[in-house]
């Protein structure tokens, strides 16, 4: 999933994220929401100066803008032009926030530049996550905090059990391959970190609408259409069947200091 080819497939040649977002939005069962969850972990304080890569479309601070303490400066950065104009659509009339094209190997920041620093689900797409981690201490503030969202290897385990059957067909991605998630995460922190709070979040899908889900899985798998007609057939069964599929989520956050 490092390799830049994919990166560019999935966010930069094309907006995928958004349908993987609203699938998550649709049929996640924890009404709390993974956004609100996200937001309600960081402490942010008056004045902080805030640091985001990978923001994507800008979802965890969609509706957020009212309740930051005063003086709050968000800046808003990711590796896809395409993704950095869909979060000024987003936001473009507030002043919190401000957007540039950033890779997060190379920061054009000051060292001890910011208060707090974001990457959500965005480590494991870094070619050089060393690089990566280097740069988020060099700009994060001594009392700084580093906020940074992943899978485990479990995550969407339905689908993939689905996809183990088609693996000599084509290649699926596997969250268990990810270069960061939640079992090793610790250990690649550690190095950069002192202090490092592992946090977990609950919650599963209930997918009702077999295209919905169809749409999910394409949206990060290139798959043959005759391997595309077997997997609507499984998922079909299962959902005639139950009603729905239910698929388990394992996702968490690392909060981590200096």
């Amino acid at each position: 999933m490092s390799d830049q080819s994919i990166v560019d497939d999935l966010y930069i040649k094309k907006d995928t994220l958004s349908t993987r977002v609203n699938l998550h939005q649709k049929y996640s069962i924890n009404k709390q929401g993974w956004n609100n969850w996200v937001f309600d972990q960081y402490n942010i304080n008056e004045n902080n100066k805030i640091l985001e890569f990978g923001c994507g479309i800008g979802s965890i601070w969609k509706e957020k803008e009212n309740v930051l303490p005063n003086g709050v400066e968000v800046i808003l950065t990711d590796i896809s032009p395409l993704m950095v104009e869909k979060v000024k659509e987003n936001f473009f009339e507030n002043k919190i926030f401000s957007y540039q094209l950033m890779n997060i190997q190379d920061v054009p920041f000051p060292d001890n530049s910011f208060d707090i620093v974001i990457a959500n689900h965005l480590l494991y797409h870094v070619a050089d996550i060393e690089k990566a981690l280097s740069e988020v201490k060099r700009v994060l503030k001594i009392d700084g905090i580093f906020y940074a969202t992943t899978v485990g290897k479990h995550h969407l385990m339905e689908l993939e059990i689905i996809y183990r059957i088609y693996d000599n067909f084509c290649k699926f991605s596997y969250s268990g391959d990810l270069s960061f998630i939640l079992e090793n995460g610790h250990n690649i922190l550690k190095n950069y970190f002192s202090v490092i709070d592992k946090r977990l979040y609950k919650d599963s899908l209930e997918v009702t609408d077999i295209k919905d889900l169809m749409d999910y899985i394409v949206s990060y798998n290139k798959i043959p259409n005759e391997i595309y007609q077997e997997i609507f057939g499984i998922i079909k069964k299962v959902i005639e069947r139950d009603g729905m599929m239910k698929i388990v989520k394992n996702s968490g956050m690392f909060i981590c200091k200096k």
